[in-house]
């Protein structure tokens, strides 16, 4: 069995030296807490992933349930295409999205839509496409002459590429090795190989992460059940008559609760 790509935490952030023998049962429980953690905050992914409501709007507009929304593709209000707000252009027709807070946890955004546009008002059935998920967007690089380039991943481990852009918004083609110009590869951990011949190009990385509390909550809840799995249904014990060792068994542990609560989608009404 290998990594899930719903994995809050990887092997190597659990175990330095590679173990053959115990290593498939150790990523048998690492997809499976890290599941438990997604169903626990209630969100199908903490990365960015493609998202389509149809709902009623409110007074204010429209709450999205995903968070932090990085990108709306597609907003229909009673089946007619609304078209986002252009800041400066004196336009009152059109819709535009709370900004997203820049470090995670983060917050549900707003969808508003301005006073001209007729068509959003409160009791509208509106459809949004958007794209969700803890994501840093065009972090600025300048390729050395070696070509390889780490991700600053000031909030979080790396978790998935979500493309590369030079100087003037062109896209850097991704490949599984050996770039050529204008092409990079990812090593799935936050390194970029780049082209000696790019050297000095400047550009932008995007790329998905895992919040960092978020990946040592998870790491620590697997310790603890790697842990509990000698001491399978043991409370306490003695030890010479001398001293009782108690063991505190939960559901979700003390130490995880407070960490997935500041986590935990919940969406009230608009």
């Amino acid at each position: 069995m290998g990594p899930n790509p719903s994995d809050l935490v990887r092997l190597a952030d659990l175990r330095a030296v590679p173990d053959p023998d115990t290593d498939p049962a150790l990523q048998r429980l690492i997809t499976a807490v890290s599941r438990t953690i997604l169903s626990a905050i209630n969100r199908p992914s903490i990365l960015p992933h493609s998202y389509t409501e149809t709902r009623e709007v409110g007074r204010h507009g429209l709450l999205l349930r995903a968070y932090p929304v990085t990108r709306v593709d597609a907003v229909a209000v009673a089946g007619v295409s609304v078209r986002p707000l252009v800041p400066g252009s004196g336009l009152l027709a059109g819709y535009e999205i709370d900004p997203a807070d820049e470090a995670p946890p983060g917050r549900p955004q707003m969808l508003r839509f301005g006073t001209g546009t007729p068509l959003g008002f409160a009791g509208a059935r509106a459809t949004v496409t958007y794209t969700a998920g803890y994501q840093v967007t065009a972090e600025a690089a300048l390729v050395p002459p070696d070509g390889a380039v780490t991700a600053l991943q000031l909030y979080g481990a790396w978790a998935s590429d979500g493309g590369v852009i030079d100087a003037d918004g062109s896209a850097l083609t991704r490949v599984a090795s050996a770039p050529a110009a204008g092409q990079y590869a990812a090593d799935g951990a936050g390194g970029y190989t780049f082209a000696a011949a790019d050297a000095g190009r400047p550009v932008a990385l995007t790329y998905g992460y895992v919040p960092a509390d978020l990946a040592n909550a998870a790491r620590e809840w697997i310790l603890e059940r790697q842990a509990y799995a000698e001491r399978v249904g043991l409370q306490s014990k003695s030890l010479g008559g001398q001293e009782t060792v108690s063991f505190r068994i939960a559901a979700v542990p003390d130490f995880v609760a407070p960490v997935l609560q500041q986590y935990t989608n919940v969406v009230p009404p608009c």
